[in-house]
């Protein structure tokens, strides 16, 4: 008997042990729901996950399932790490390196036969990248990215099965710094009244909203880490960046775009982006989710947006703008707040089932998100062969093309203005993933003779149109004129004296820009090349021996540091008011002549060889007159109005070594600036926002209004006394209003309404320029416009021109920089020539014992126009010079 239960029990003891085996794992890797981690739902009102919060739930899901891995790409500009998450199925995990290696093939062509990259297309998986909050305000969409996850790590369902099988997810926090900030500044003021404030800073550490500004130039820690995962390691085949809030009252904005659309972009980057919105759009309307609207107001001409740049490497590049009212506070919609057009609930092509109103939540948004997300992959899954291998075409056709057509190089020469600068343009192109040369021997391309070491950057390579889209003039089309191509119907209305606004800037070229020369080659290149990882700028030295002084070329940016490292360490500079000549050689007004008593010869070696310069030296006095260069004391203002502008100049600043103090509207209101500083800056912004600032009732008390009219008196009584003022674009107009300058505005009443985000409708329009280059004129002998060329292009951007004004005083204002006279344009668009012509750009207003300097041109405009930014640098040393 005994024998026998003991036999019964052994042959069971194996099953039981399996099953418990079984419950332990199961327990082991329990997919941890984010209410789990949270305490909360993602969605639910009043409630916001902050980024280190999300971080913790990305491990949690990491650790508990095999289908899941972080990787951090970087930190952000505020030491966080910066994380993605890596979805798959547990077979594609374990091979992850083999399918990055077929998508990084695929991409760069090189070596593929049509039927090796079928067969690799077939093999791979579909590489997908989307990416939250980069306007971290927009915080419904890093919300989703949690829920997200938990659904595409845990389901089982068929769909989602497909999905991992077929797509490695890259799943990307684009603003960690600012998901952050957001949560902290809303969730302690929940149930006050200020639970809608607007932040009083920015949502990052530098640049606010223009974190998706700048995805060619890479200044910001965060632009990197992005561009270098999508560019050097992964090369997905869909890059999806979520953003908030759609025109109301539709729900969600999808593709396809707006017009216009940029020339360079290949058509199946098009149609793919067309294919992705219908897919979208399906997924809605199915799901009985009302208001998903396409085409209206977001056109995408410019590269520079994150969910731009990737068109040109052949990434369906898209972007959704789901409804916001704020934060995670719910809002009930009536009929009252639709625009009077959306009122009759009219279907169209393009919003076929409008949205009736009712309560928008958080948990709304979030739903939308999730909708689309999931579209996007099953559509990415679906298509997975096709899209891998319209990614190998792409590339493929793109270096045909340029093997049979202009421009087949682009040529940089060694010789130029700011060599340091030219070097930054290349690097930024290696950056991208753009193939840069050096010629081994001279050549000659059109009929001109290029020495041994010129950089080239030849076509015949899949980026290319990138090169081409950020190094040609481009030349925007005026809607009015074309009306076909944006209305859709057959009898189109025409829009003679009217002006439709695009979404943002619309002529950028990079080498206009940055001062740099580039020449396109217009016939086939033979040169002999050497591929280049970077490139270094030429040596520089200290030429020869300084008995008196050492002497420093303004031409060069990187002279601003040298100078400004010299002061720190007490040196002493004389800044030459005219040009003179030394040793045989002839130097431009201003000339930094370091005294040679006050430094040491191996201070001045260490600075020519770490900033590229080429020191020359004098053994006798500089038969020039001089002004004794100090440091100025600089005070850039930041307003309670987070803004753009001043992060970026304060950027800027950090950048080029300036020491400066940021002053708020309380510092300005109480005076006496003239005893702290020398210098005041004062970023692009409106009048009202310097002035007026927030509304009481909208914000804390301690954030709320401007500098008020005491400040206005106070910089006044700042600048009589000897102060210089520094006014940026917008806050030229506050100059002119508010201290009572005999300068005009000369585009008063000419230029149309100018409204930030989704252009407005036509609007009678005498002039407009919207985000474009100029050729202009510049007075290379004022102090300001030291070490400029005497004609150069501008960024005319929220800009305007300036009418001087015959005045009774001593001291008449200065012209620093004019528009040019005819044919202004160099890229972008521009109506109403006329009225630039010979107008200024650039004042020097004296004002009391001190000035105002009105910079109208964007000079330093999102840390991109290295080309102009001695116009600011030398403000401030003509601010204190003595």
């Amino acid at each position: 008997m005994f024998n026998k239960k003991y036999l019964a029990l052994r042959s069971i003891i194996p099953s039981i042990l399996i099953f418990l085996l079984g419950l332990g794992i199961s327990f082991a890797q329990k997919v941890p729901l984010p209410e789990e981690i949270l305490g909360f739902k993602v969605g639910a009102d009043f409630h916001l996950a902050d980024y280190n919060q999300a971080l913790e739930y990305f491990r949690a899901l990491e650790k508990s399932s095999p289908r899941m891995k972080v990787f951090e790409m970087g930190k952000t500009e505020m030491g966080k790490p910066m994380i993605y998450a890596v979805i798959t199925s547990e077979d594609n995990m374990a091979k992850l390196d083999h399918y990055k290696e077929i998508s990084r093939k695929l991409a760069l062509v090189k070596g593929l036969t049509d039927e090796e990259a079928r067969r690799l297309a077939a093999e791979g998986k579909a590489v997908v990248w989307i990416s939250v909050a980069v306007h971290a305000w927009e915080c419904a969409t890093a919300q989703h990215a949690l829920q997200l996850a938990y659904d595409l790590v845990a389901s089982e369902d068929p769909e989602t099965r497909f999905i991992r099988d077929n797509t490695i997810f890259l799943l990307v926090f684009a603003n960690p710094d600012g998901m952050q900030m957001l949560a902290e500044w809303y969730l302690p003021n929940l149930g006050t009244p200020y639970e809608m404030s607007p932040m009083p800073w920015l949502y990052n550490k530098y640049v606010g909203h223009d974190d998706n500004r700048e995805f060619y130039m890479y200044n910001m820690a965060e632009t990197k880490n992005m561009t270098r995962t999508i560019n050097q390691e992964w090369y997905p085949i869909i890059l999806y960046d979520h953003h908030q809030t759609a025109p109301d009252p539709a729900r969600i904005w999808i593709p396809p775009n707006g017009d216009p659309i940029n020339p360079n972009m290949h058509p199946l980057i098009t149609r793919g982006i067309n294919l992705l919105g219908s897919t979208m759009g399906y997924a809605f309307d199915r799901e009985g989710k009302q208001g998903a609207i396409a085409r209206f107001a977001f056109e995408f001409w410019p590269p520079f947006f994150l969910d731009t740049f990737g068109y040109y490497f052949h990434i369906i590049s898209i972007m959704t703008e789901t409804s916001f009212y704020g934060y995670a506070t719910p809002h009930f919609y009536t009929l009252n707040d639709f625009p009077e057009a959306y009122r009759d609930f009219t279907p169209s092509v393009f919003y076929p089932n409008p949205w009736k109103g009712g309560w928008w939540r958080m948990s709304d948004a979030v739903e939308y998100c999730l909708t689309a997300s999931k579209a996007v992959l099953l559509t990415a899954a679906k298509y997975r062969e096709e899209f891998l291998y319209d990614k190998y075409q792409m590339g493929r056709d793109t270096i045909a093309r340029f093997q049979n057509e202009p421009p087949y190089a682009w040529i940089i020469p060694q010789a130029q203005w700011d060599s340091p600068v030219a070097a930054r343009l290349l690097n930024n192109m290696i950056f991208s993933g753009i193939n840069v040369y050096k010629a081994k021997e001279s050549f000659v391309s059109d009929g001109i003779s290029y020495p041994a070491g010129t950089y080239i950057i030849p076509m015949n390579q899949p980026f290319a149109l990138f090169v081409k889209a950020v190094f040609e003039e481009q030349a925007y089309p005026d809607l009015t004129k074309h009306p076909t191509i944006w209305q859709g119907i057959t009898s189109p209305q025409k829009f003679p004296d009217a002006y439709l606004p695009p979404y943002d800037m619309v002529g950028w070229t990079l080498s206009y820009q940055m001062g740099v020369k580039v020449s396109a080659a217009n016939t086939p290149l033979e040169a002999s090349l050497e591929p280049l990882k970077e490139v270094v700028p030429q040596a520089g030295r200290v030429e020869s021996r300084a008995g008196y002084a050492y002497l420093i070329s303004p031409k060069k940016n990187n002279s601003f540091i040298a100078a400004n490292r010299i002061l720190k360490k007490g040196g002493q500079i004389l800044w030459a008011k005219e040009s003179f000549s030394s040793g045989g050689k002839s130097h431009p007004p201003g000339t930094l002549i370091v005294l040679s008593k006050s430094v040491s010869r191996s201070f001045m070696d260490s600075l020519a060889r770490e900033l590229h310069l080429t020191i020359g030296g004098t053994g006798n006095r500089v038969a020039a007159k001089t002004y004794k260069l100090i440091a100025p004391r600089i005070a850039l203002y930041k307003s309670w109005t987070a803004n753009m502008d001043e992060g970026w100049t304060r950027w800027l600043f950090e950048q080029y070594e300036f020491p400066f103090t940021n002053i708020h509207d309380a510092e300005v209101r109480a005076g006496d600036l003239g005893k702290r500083y020398d210098v005041l800056v004062i970023p692009s912004m409106s009048t009202d926002a310097i002035v007026n600032g927030h509304k009481p009732g909208t914000i804390p008390p301690q954030y709320v209004g401007g500098i008020t009219n005491a400040g206005i008196m106070n910089i006044k009584k700042f600048v009589d006394g000897g102060g210089t003022l520094v006014t940026l674009r917008r806050s030229c107009l506050f100059a002119l209003d508010k201290l009572g300058l005999p300068v005009n505005d000369a585009l008063k009443d000419l230029k149309p309404p100018s409204p930030w985000g989704a252009p407005e409708p036509a609007k009678p329009a005498k002039f407009a320029c919207p985000g474009s280059v100029l050729r202009m004129e510049f007075n290379s002998e004022h102090p300001v416009a030291y070490g400029m060329p005497e004609e150069a292009p501008g960024m005319f951007y929220q800009s305007t021109a300036f009418d001087i004004l015959s005045s009774f005083e001593e001291k008449m204002p200065v012209a620093i920089a004019k528009f040019s006279g005819e044919n202004l344009l160099m890229s972008g668009y521009l109506k109403g020539e006329k009225f630039l012509h010979k107008k200024a750009a650039a004042v020097d207003v004296p004002l009391g014992e001190g000035k105002v300097i009105l910079l109208s041109l964007g000079v330093q405009n999102r840390a991109t126009p290295h080309g102009t930014f001695k116009l600011l640098f030398n403000s401030l040393y003509y601010g204190a010079v003595k």
